[in-house]
């Protein structure tokens, strides 16, 4: 429909992304878990929805890997095997993420539940990411994650002080 408009396939591929990306309910806990550790005000917008619209080039809504994974004929849910701790698992993760990541020095990473947590770990550790702009502690906005509203109650102060910590550090510079 978009290119149909003399969109571009690139503005077409961008806007599914973003119309795609943590839809229903898992959109909603996201945009309220980041306005309330302030992404948003740190980004000069209304609120964090305006990822998924009207600024969807401010964020890289992406996976620890790129690719389809499958194990035993099932696809792979980030935790067994580990993600981590796989020989080829961590290599896509190095070449996937940790690609994205160094081609965005200065971004505010946000791994979303415990697996993307590792993998981010994992580039901080490999030196591929700057520890101090990764929200670790951040959940998963999945309504299946039964941990999430206390896990994020815990953690809200830490992660709205280092979500303003990168935004004064990256006004800076």
């Amino acid at each position: 429909m978009l290119l149909a408009r003399c969109r571009s396939t690139e503005e077409t591929l961008r806007r599914a992304d973003a119309v795609g990306s943590f839809s229903g309910p898992m959109r909603n806990n996201l945009v309220t878990m980041l306005d309330g550790i302030g992404l948003a005000a740190a980004l000069g917008v209304d609120s964090s929805a305006r990822l998924f619209d009207t600024h969807h080039h401010l964020a890289a809504l992406c996976s620890a890997i790129d690719y389809p994974v499958f194990v035993n004929g099932q696809n792979y849910r980030g935790s067994s095997p580990s993600l981590t701790r796989h020989p080829v698992l961590r290599s896509l993760v190095r070449a996937s993420l940790g690609a994205r990541i160094a081609m965005t020095p200065h971004a505010l990473v946000i791994p979303l539940g415990k697996a993307a947590q590792e993998a981010v770990s994992l580039l901080t550790a490999d030196q591929l990411a700057k520890p101090t702009w990764c929200l670790t502690g951040f959940p998963h906005p999945s309504g299946g994650n039964g941990h999430r509203v206390r896990q994020y109650a815990a953690n809200r102060k830490a992660l709205r002080r280092q979500v303003a910590r990168w935004a004064a550090a990256t006004a800076s510079s």
